[in-house]
């Protein structure tokens, strides 16, 4: 690798990693992982992953000591649990916006269907239009469609900041995976390695601006 691009990874990476674990002690500290458990979870799991993936990228102590297959494993379960924890976190903000707007009704649980039958289909059309030798998880790209879907109804109807706030920062994130997802598609097809390296950095960049917004606008606030 490039000294120049091991000097930008090894900054993000130090940079998200004390970003995010401020994060964690503020989310605790100010209350907001006590009403949201399972975010305040995604948030402790963040950085855990980021200290794994750090020591397996070649760059860690322990790296050359790790089995190429040991650590292809570890990615994958790495990467599964942080699927689980999204959609986790979107029921999670879904029961507490059902709750503060009056409960369910028949109407609001076949709505949730709908929307969720919708980015449904939105994933089985977007796997198809990606080149087939792009790497994507189908059930990844389904979680950023749904909770694009539920922010939508919270930020139109929370009275709760902090859901609004979460949920729009998990909203942002997932546009900008999607982003950079379609953008690396189309540096694939245009055989542009260089943009297609550049669109790789989104999402982490993404999401140190969205701990920077969470740090400075989640508060402590009545139950």
């Amino acid at each position: 690798m490039h000294p120049s691009r091991v000097a930008t990874n090894t900054t993000i990476w130090t940079l998200g990693f004390v970003l995010q674990c401020a994060l964690v002690y503020v989310a605790f500290r100010r209350g907001v992982a006590r009403r949201f458990p399972i975010f305040g979870s995604m948030l402790v799991f963040y950085p855990i992953r980021a200290a794994l993936l750090f020591g397996l990228s070649g760059f860690g102590l322990w790296a050359p000591h790790i089995r190429g297959s040991l650590a292809a494993s570890l990615y994958s379960a790495l990467s599964f649990a942080d699927v689980v924890l999204q959609f986790m976190v979107a029921v999670e903000l879904g029961v507490h916006f059902i709750r503060g707007i009056g409960g369910w009704t028949w109407l609001r649980a076949l709505l949730c269907l709908l929307m969720l039958g919708a980015a449904c289909v939105i994933t089985w059309i977007t796997l198809f239009l990606l080149p087939s030798r792009i790497a994507a998880n189908g059930l990844q790209i389904f979680a950023w469609f749904a909770l694009l879907v539920l922010v939508g109804a919270v930020l139109k109807g929370s009275r709760s900041p902090n859901l609004s706030r979460i949920s729009a920062g998990l909203a942002v994130f997932s546009l900008m995976q999607l982003s950079a997802l379609a953008g690396r598609a189309v540096a694939f097809l245009h055989r542009n390695a260089g943009q297609y390296v550049a669109w790789s950095y989104v999402p982490a960049l993404g999401y140190l601006a969205i701990v920077i917004f969470w740090l400075i606008t989640l508060r402590e606030e009545s139950e």
